[in-house]
């Protein structure tokens, strides 16, 4: 029993974990989403009181409190025109969310002044009905709509008691924990499925990015990572390798394509150990047995052939498997994706003709450099 309590326990604190990271991912385009939605909901909620200001009050002859609705009327004006004024592209996520606030605040307010102060002597389910629509029409953190709702409904509690018939105050207390349990659980269903719905297309995005093989970034996200720190740091030190296991073929061939692919596997999770880890390092396969590897910035050439010296012998077969490195080095910063990789490409062939196993480097700044032979033993 309490084995079965911890892991509820923990499957609830992952599924807010999950949705912490979602919430954090989707911010952005969240808040664009609600600010449009907020566009036309404060035009169509500005509506709302007019009709009622201008044509419910004289219908029904209510006259003494037609004074506090002009002011929430007034109110309302004031924060549509701020709304259209600041214009349809969304502000930051955190005046989005005060904005959205502020206009759930009014239409409570509202309704609910209209439960306690006009209608006292009826329940009234416009008030846990404009509780679950504030709920449901827009995406936020979790922490927004629980307050929205908890807060007002125990405030409209306690205004129901003082005002209200004990009769007419149960009405209403029924009503709100209705509607605070159907907020709940729409809140919930909502977020869960959204949080699947995302996690589909992470993995789907995900299983488009990686090769398959190896789940290291295939070629396509490779360069598309590489180019986009390279054009968006300009100036900085980068640095590509292009690694080629040496004599693969001949592996294939003799051992079986099973063990070229263990050989594979191997390499690939010795590129994980140093690149997982390591944010300033973008690994990827270009293909076969061509693998790459993007250096954002160095201290120093020495650290970064220490790093790539790890690549230069994989253990663990009954025959040697060594890998070639080409190495381009921009101590400028002032080379392209497409220098880097020509240059350190050119390099690779020079270390494999001079010695299995080692790394050569170049300038990628050079048009015409010449690379710089270095071995790659351990």
């Amino acid at each position: 029993m309490l084995r079965s309590g911890r892991q509820k326990l923990k499957a609830i604190q992952k599924w807010f974990a999950e949705c912490h990271a979602f919430f954090d991912s989707t911010a952005k385009a969240s808040s664009e989403r609600n600010w449009a939605t907020l566009h036309s909901m404060s035009v169509f909620y500005l509506i709302y009181p007019c009709v009622y200001l201008f044509v419910v009050c004289p219908i029904l002859n209510i006259e003494t409190q037609t004074a506090v609705v002009r002011i929430f009327t007034a109110m309302h004006a004031v924060f549509t025109l701020w709304v259209y004024l600041y214009g349809k592209k969304a502000p930051a996520p955190w005046v989005v969310d005060t904005a959205i606030t502020l206009f759930a605040m009014q239409i409570l307010g509202l309704s609910g002044f209209l439960a306690v102060a006009v209608f006292p002597t009826e329940a009234s389910f416009l008030f846990p009905l404009c509780l679950v629509l504030m709920t449901l029409i827009y995406n936020r953190r979790l922490i927004y709509p629980i307050l929205e709702v908890l807060i007002p409904s125990a405030v409209y509690l306690v205004f129901c008691g003082l005002t209200k018939s004990p009769y007419s105050f149960a009405l209403d207390a029924i009503s709100i924990f209705i509607a605070i349990g159907i907020s709940g659980a729409a809140l919930f269903t909502a977020t869960s499925y959204k949080l699947q719905a995302y996690q589909s297309q992470l993995a789907l995005q995900k299983m488009c990015a990686l090769d398959p093989m190896t789940r290291v970034n295939n070629k396509p996200t490779f360069e598309f990572l590489a180019e986009d720190y390279i054009r968006t740091h300009p100036g900085r030190p980068h640095a590509l390798a292009v690694c080629d296991l040496d004599d693969f073929k001949r592996i294939n061939d003799t051992h079986g394509h099973r063990v070229g692919d263990a050989v594979l596997e191997a390499f690939a999770a010795r590129l994980h150990g140093l690149s997982d880890g390591d944010a300033g390092l973008i690994a990827g396969r270009f293909g076969g047995d061509e693998f790459v590897l993007f250096l954002k910035e160095y201290d120093s050439e020495q650290q970064a052939l220490m790093k790539l010296r790890e690549l230069n012998n994989i253990p663990g077969f009954d025959f040697p498997v060594t890998c070639s490195i080409g190495l381009a080095f921009s101590p400028s910063g002032s080379a392209d994706f497409q220098q880097y990789f020509d240059a350190a490409d050119q390099s690779l062939y020079g270390a494999k003709s001079l010695h299995l196993g080692g790394i050569q480097t170049a300038n990628a700044d050079e048009k015409n450099g010449t690379p710089k032979a270095r071995t790659g033993s351990t």
